[in-house]
């Protein structure tokens, strides 16, 4: 339910302004789309700078090979389209032709998570960490809110290695100002606690914080880390949370399998002999629904979270 007291900001319409506002600080920053020029935050950039603006309709691997060209000829390449197209249609491109070569290419993959779970399961994506984070040289960024999605945009200009940004659809309360940072490899405590860590990435850290508060009301302690950088993941804020609680629980819009569950237990498993347990999706494909009911039919809403995780933290 919104809160009428905070802010709420549209992804998108962040990140069409944080293109221009790149673009206007580069003149090297192009923005490629794919079958997405309009609708998919490119189109303030493309009415400003038309000529650094090329799109491919749904030949999306063709894209991804232009936009390492253009890499390659010193522009800094933004691409973006629907998630499983921009990820999955295009790996083999993403693996070859950019990473391997570490290019400034910042691959923009709309609408993960359940953001558009009517459209069905091929567009609701729940495995794109687990796949994008095998690839070598690629940096993952999961902004949780409007300020860290412009953060994003603009630390990935100077990023010198391919970057994949996660853009979910659903508007956001606004948990940062809107001039933050964007630093690689590190996480946000949000909520200190000593009972037990609760961890959580993009659209999910909101519905933690929520969480946490009605926990606080049973009594329960928890610290909040937003984990906005999946890879390369910052493996002491968990491991020094992990000590201080000695129970962890990740919670995500993700299969927990290979997602942020699977990140901080590779973790813990070599740093900690704190106990993890993990909410998210288990090993299946995605119903189909509305956003809302989908959170609540896998119990990712802020009063089912607080019931999983009692549960799994009396198991712990």
């Amino acid at each position: 339910m919104n809160d009428k007291n905070k802010t709420y900001d549209d992804p998108r319409k962040i990140i069409a302004s944080a293109l221009v506002e790149a673009g206007d600080m580069n003149k090297d920053v192009v923005y490629v789309s794919c079958d997405s020029s309009l609708g998919a935050s490119g189109d303030p950039f493309r009415k400003k700078y038309p000529e650094r603006h090329f799109e491919f309709g749904i030949a999306e691997a063709a894209a991804m090979g232009q936009a390492a060209g253009l890499s390659i000829s010193g522009k800094v390449s933004f691409i973006t389209a629907y998630l499983p197209f921009i990820t999955y249609r295009c790996f083999e491109q993403i693996r070859d032709d950019v990473c391997k070569t570490k290019l400034n290419v910042n691959i923009m993959g709309n609408n993960c998570g359940f953001s558009v779970g009517s459209l069905g399961p091929t567009h609701t994506v729940l495995e794109d960490v687990t796949v994008m984070r095998s690839i070598p040289n690629l940096i993952i960024l999961s902004p949780s809110d409007g300020p860290q999605y412009r953060a994003a945009v603009l630390a990935a200009v100077d990023i010198e290695n391919p970057v994949y940004i996660r853009v979910h659809r659903n508007k956001t309360p606004r948990l940062y100002d809107m001039d933050c940072k964007f630093v690689t490899g590190k996480a946000d405590i949000l909520k200190e606690g000593s009972d037990l860590t609760l961890i959580s990435t993009s659209s999910m850290v909101n519905k933690t914080i929520e969480a946490a508060e009605l926990l606080k009301g049973k009594g329960i302690d928890a610290e909040v880390i937003n984990m906005y950088c999946l890879k390369p993941v910052d493996n002491n804020t968990i491991i020094n949370s992990a000590e201080k609680t000695k129970k962890v629980i990740t919670i995500e819009e993700h299969t927990i399998i290979g997602g942020l569950g699977g990140i901080v237990s590779e973790v813990l498993a070599q740093n900690s002999t704190a106990k993890l347990g993990m909410i998210g999706i288990k090993d299946q494909f995605a119903v189909v629904g509305d956003y809302q009911q989908l959170l609540d039919y896998y119990g990712l809403t802020p009063e089912k979270l607080v019931s999983r995780i009692e549960k799994l933290a009396n198991k712990l």
